[in-house]
């Protein structure tokens, strides 16, 4: 049972570790490198990494206090704000953790009926040979990953809300669910995507960058509260994490990232797998592969929570998900929750 996190508890935890959350995915590398090489405690942070089971825990334990930061889907600052399927909770960030890194996978079934694009796919559903509505999975319907299902759906003249249904599940059970035949597909990060092509359950049809290149992937959420009382902490883990991004994008040690990343108590994948996402070629199944960079850490200020990006995914919030309040939709509401000021201070005291 969660309980509520108050003021006073959060003033008597200044000397307390920082819980920092995180979900089993590949674009979780800078908090883990960061955390692996010890690099938060030669800045003088104490950190406790959590592995939490999906995003829907990430945002409650955020909500209640027992996560003081988190990586998070980039649109769950906003949810928690207007409280969509939680208590409204003023979650802020100061730094986007990474761009796309995401595949659309679809099961071999398909393919062994004729499914090799997205056309065929229209024609397949469009078709009625299947039995029942195709169920594709995402990992919330607050996600880059459902807002990159529908547009690419959309695209191939597919209507995501009624020609398929959209069904939620956390990333790790995607390749499971694929392989019992309970969905058709899935739109999530790295491994899942090549584990299900590895083990022959399905094949990448699209990739993030492909339908969306440079979209905002996650964020490094936090409540106002808890910046209110340890904002100068906060601050230290984006400087950290700025240089683990770098890091995570660094060919030179790729080789020891993925080794520390395939470790049991962080991604629990093989190297092998893991490194497909820094291919040139992503390998998409059936001899095919996406060209160009799959996932970004760093670079051309990637990082930086604009009002360029927090509007593209809170206008893309409220095109997928239209039942959501507008109620944060001015420029001056965004920019607060996507706090580019602390980014900036960050970046001026790292340089100075």
């Amino acid at each position: 049972m969660f309980t509520v996190t108050s003021d006073f508890a959060i003033r008597s935890r200044r000397n307390a570790s920082i819980q920092l959350g995180y979900v089993r995915l590949l674009d979780a590398a800078p908090l883990v490198i960061a955390d692996s090489l010890g690099m938060f405690r030669e800045a003088g942070l104490d950190i406790e990494l959590s592995r939490e089971v999906g995003w829907a825990t990430i945002r409650d334990k955020l909500a209640f206090g027992e996560l003081d930061v988190a990586q998070a889907l980039s649109p769950m600052p906003f949810m928690m704000q207007m409280g969509v399927n939680v208590s409204k909770t003023e979650v802020i960030t100061g730094m986007v953790l990474n761009c796309n890194g995401n595949a659309i996978t679809l099961s071999k079934q398909l393919h062994e009926e004729g499914v090799d694009d997205g056309l065929s796919l229209r024609r397949y559903i469009k078709s009625g040979f299947h039995p029942r509505k195709l169920v594709l999975g995402v990992v919330s319907h607050a996600s880059s990953h459902h807002f990159t299902l529908c547009r690419w759906l959309e695209a191939q003249g597919i209507k995501p809300q009624e020609d398929v249904i959209i069904s939620v599940l956390p990333p790790d059970q995607m390749v499971r669910n694929l392989a019992a035949n309970n969905i058709d597909g899935f739109c999530v990060g790295e491994p899942w995507s090549s584990l299900a092509i590895e083990e022959e359950l399905g094949w990448c049809v699209a990739t993030s960058s492909e339908i969306s290149s440079g979209y905002p992937e996650k964020v490094l959420a936090t409540t106002e509260r808890f910046y209110s009382y340890r904002g100068e902490e906060y601050i230290k883990m984006i400087q950290v994490l700025l240089q683990a991004c770098e890091y995570c994008d660094n060919s030179d040690t790729r080789s020891e990232m993925l080794n520390i990343l395939s470790r049991s108590e962080y991604l629990n994948c093989s190297p092998k797998t893991l490194s497909h996402a820094f291919s040139e070629e992503f390998p998409k199944g059936y001899g095919k592969a996406a060209s160009g960079t799959f996932i970004s850490f760093s670079g051309d200020q990637l990082n930086c929570p604009d009002l360029a990006r927090a509007t593209q995914v809170y206008q893309d919030l409220l095109r997928f998900m239209p039942h959501c309040s507008s109620s944060v939709s001015t420029e001056n509401s965004v920019s607060s929750i996507y706090r580019e000021s602390i980014y900036l201070q960050a970046t001026r005291e790292l340089v100075g």
